[in-house]
């Protein structure tokens, strides 16, 4: 099992600092430290996780990054469209959806949808549902 090497002094951010050698040691660290070697050298208190603890920490953080869809410019829509090829780009009950080819961290990627004459952007899943995107776009659309 893989242990891994987190801060406590500030908020879970959705990564961690290292993780821990077979041997004991804090791999990527200069020279031999153990856990506590390493958080002192490096002036932070740390705490070990294995990665069960890591697991939920990254769904509970994944989860939160997720956002609520906000209006944007069809110059935005267009443009996003165009800077990186377009991913899951398809119309489905009326709506026109892709995702920025380029992830923002783990499963998160930026999403931009077209409904009517309005357009919008939030963070979802890369893996979200097809009729999960309209959905909220429907929602969006009809605040």
């Amino acid at each position: 099992m893989m242990q891994y090497i987190i801060r406590t002094d500030t908020p879970f951010a959705g990564h961690v600092q290292s993780y821990i050698r077979p041997d004991g040691f804090v791999a990527y660290a200069d020279g031999d430290l153990t856990p506590e070697q390493y958080g002192v050298e490096r002036g932070f208190p740390i705490r070990v996780v294995n990665d069960a603890e890591l697991d939920a920490m990254l769904v509970t953080w994944t989860e939160r990054q997720i956002t609520e869809p906000t209006e944007e410019t069809l110059a935005d829509f267009t443009y996003a469209l165009d800077c990186l090829p377009p991913c899951r780009w398809q119309r489905y009950r009326g709506v026109e959806m892709f995702h920025i080819s380029e992830g923002l961290s783990h499963d998160l990627v930026q999403w931009h949808v077209a409904i009517g004459e309005k357009c919008f952007t939030f963070v979802d899943r890369r893996s979200a549902p097809t009729e999960t995107i309209a959905a909220k776009a429907a929602a969006a659309n009809g605040r």
